[in-house]
This record gives C-alpha cells, structure tokens and sequence, in this order.
C-alpha cells in the first residue's frame, strides 16, 4: 500500500485477494481505524483464512504430517492440483490465524465483498460465512456463484462479479467522503 501510494501517486486502493492472496489482504487491511485510510474495501475471491489449520493439516495422514515436519515439505494434491506444502508455511499459518478469535473479532472496518464459488473444490462455501461473522466492519457482502470453481475465471461473469464488488466499493468510498464533507465547518 505504501508502494502503490509512493510510486503511483494512489491515495486510496481496494485490494484484491484471490484464494490464500484474500488472507493477505485481511492481514494487510488489518487495523485501519483512519475514515481517511489507504485501504477504502477489500474483495475476496475465495479468500481461504486459516487455510492451513482448518483445512490442510486436518486432511493430512500422520504420516504426511510428520514428513513435512521432518523433511520440511511435501508434495500433496489438493482440489485437484498439485500444492508444496512447508513446515515453515503451517508455522507460519499458525501465526496468522483470523478466524478463531470470535464474531468482529478481525480488525477490519472497510467495505468488504466476498465472492465464493459453491463448486469451489478447495474452499468450502462456509468460510465466506465465518469470515463475515468475523469481520468488525458492518459492510460486508457475501456473493454466492452457483457453479463457481475455486478461481472464478471460468467465464466472463466471473470477471464481471469482481469488476462490480471493486465499483460498489469505490462508491461506497465517494459516498461516505460526501457525507464527511456535509460535518465540516462552512
């Protein structure tokens, strides 16, 4: 954010996180109290928070877990498609975790929209639920996609969703900042 605000001159973006990028951008999105903030929305395209707690590790056989423990990786399949899984990656994820803190207990009070595909083979279509429940902004929108697959890119549509949860919040943005502008002094 401090990049795109030094180099591109951008006062204010929405981020995007697509699968492990949305737990990202809810790291990132973190703690911006400020109505003036860089960061105006987040939308999240099967963004998977905890991903690696209550999804990968539970799947994994004892044996496959104490490889990755031992030899630091391992190769598994997963929806699918082949993913490298690290020691240092289910250490790490153990640190980040967002989602068993409770309901608003994730310090993010911007705009945010997620959008799940319910044919999602990786990201059950109830993490987009719990992510809202633990959200502390009260604008959040979960857009269901009934046959979408994990990385929503299947068709045109697909591209059009994220297109339009990026345009709601950017008005949302303009409209808040009119109604700021209506409490200064004349």
């Amino acid at each position: 954010v401090d990049w795109l605000k030094t180099e591109h001159a951008q006062e204010k973006v929405v981020l995007v996180g697509a699968g492990v990028g949305g737990w990202v951008m809810l790291h990132a999105a973190k703690g911006q109290k400020n109505p003036r903030r860089p960061i105006v929305g987040c939308v999240g395209i099967a963004a998977d928070p905890d991903f690696t707690e209550t999804l990968i590790w539970p799947a994994l056989d004892d044996a496959t877990r104490e490889k990755v423990m031992k030899e630091g990786l391992v190769e598994i399949e997963w929806g699918g498609k082949p993913y490298t899984i690290t020691k240092s990656l289910i250490e790490d994820g153990k640190k980040m975790l967002l989602l068993d803190k409770g309901s608003s207990s994730v310090s993010v009070g911007c705009p945010v929209r997620l959008i799940q595909g319910l044919g999602d083979e990786e990201i059950p279509s109830e993490i987009a639920l719990k992510l809202s429940d633990a959200l502390e902004a009260k604008d959040v929108v979960i857009t269901y996609v009934k046959y979408g697959k994990h990385s929503l890119e299947d068709n045109e549509d697909d591209f059009k969703r994220i297109y339009f949860a990026i345009e709601d919040i950017e008005r949302s943005d303009a409209k808040a900042n009119f109604f700021r502008s209506l409490n200064r002094p004349v």
